[in-house]
């Protein structure tokens, strides 16, 4: 799992065409630094804004979720969130839409973790983005699936992550299956891809949530399970009770329930073996030490 080579060629140059060409009132603004991912390159533009343009095909295909649907689900949050502010159009010299977006300051979550309130600051906009979705949002194809569907592509990493770094395995295992016999949760707005690099912080506490080109319909345990991957075992409890006390009450529900505490431990599983099969280390040394703390605790025990 490396990081796959971008399919256009995006410099300075083309994002000021563009700018000029369809938002020219924004093209005299400095273009900042640029911030490469998986499928986006940011360019930060003047003081608060900022250009996202895809960086392959798959990109710009998930990229419509934050395109024509963010908008609409985020304009209430009161999180900051890269919600489009304009969308621009394919050319001939660039193929697919991009967007200007909010510019939000702050530390990668990996480099400057959350605190305690911090992990509560994310526990409360999870559960303003864990709303009902309308029958033509868009699923992931593969977060979107239940664990039962993801089981063997989970069991498939897990042996391959064994081979190199030994850990309790049949732990994480009976911890997995655990929760496919479990009640299934409800169906929300989901982000699913909370990993360090998607949320930032400041001075502790939550700053904004990134990247929602993964967004669709899904479990709210794939969230809260990915979250507590990313805020450590001492500030699990403190997201889980903070998401309580202000989502909406069937989520609440079935999130206090053992089924939802056990769908929570086997989406942390399968996000921290998901980031530990990644070549690229940033990602794989949080997996590795997810997988490590929870290969040392019961399968019925979330903290």
């Amino acid at each position: 799992m490396a990081t796959p080579a971008a399919e256009v060629h995006v410099d300075d140059t083309l994002v000021r065409s563009l700018l000029a060409a369809q938002h020219p009132d924004l093209a005299d603004l400095t273009l900042g630094p640029r911030v490469e991912g998986w499928d986006n390159i940011t360019y930060r533009l003047g003081d608060t804004l900022a250009v996202r343009l895809p960086r392959r095909e798959m990109g710009a295909r998930i990229a419509t979720t934050e395109l024509d649907w963010l908008p609409r689900i985020g304009s209430q949050w009161t999180f900051p969130a890269p919600v489009p502010q304009r969308i621009g159009q394919p050319t001939d010299a660039y193929p697919w839409r991009w967007s200007v977006v909010p510019w939000i300051q702050g530390d990668m979550a990996y480099d400057a973790p959350l605190n305690v309130d911090g992990a509560r600051d994310l526990g409360h906009a999870l559960a303003q983005v864990h709303t009902t979705a309308p029958s033509d949002a868009p699923l992931n194809p593969v977060r979107s699936r239940t664990l039962r569907e993801r089981a063997e592509t989970f069991d498939h990493r897990l042996r391959l992550i064994e081979a190199d770094h030994p850990m309790r395995t049949a732990t994480l295992r009976e911890a997995f299956r655990a929760a496919l016999e479990a009640a299934s949760a409800p169906s929300t707005w989901t982000h699913l891809d909370l990993h360090g690099e998607n949320v930032l912080t400041r001075h502790g506490r939550l700053a904004g949530i990134l990247d929602w080109g993964d967004a669709a319909v899904g479990s709210p345990a794939t969230d809260l399970g990915q979250a507590s991957v990313l805020v450590g075992r001492e500030h699990v409890m403190p997201m889980l009770d903070a998401y309580a006390g202000t989502a909406d009450r069937s989520v609440a529900t079935f999130i206090a329930s053992a089924a939802g505490r056990l769908a929570i431990r086997a989406e942390a599983l399968n996000y921290a073996v998901t980031l530990a099969a990644m070549e690229d280390q940033r990602y794989r040394n949080p997996g590795l030490r997810a997988l490590q703390g929870l290969s040392q605790r019961s399968s019925r025990t979330l903290s």
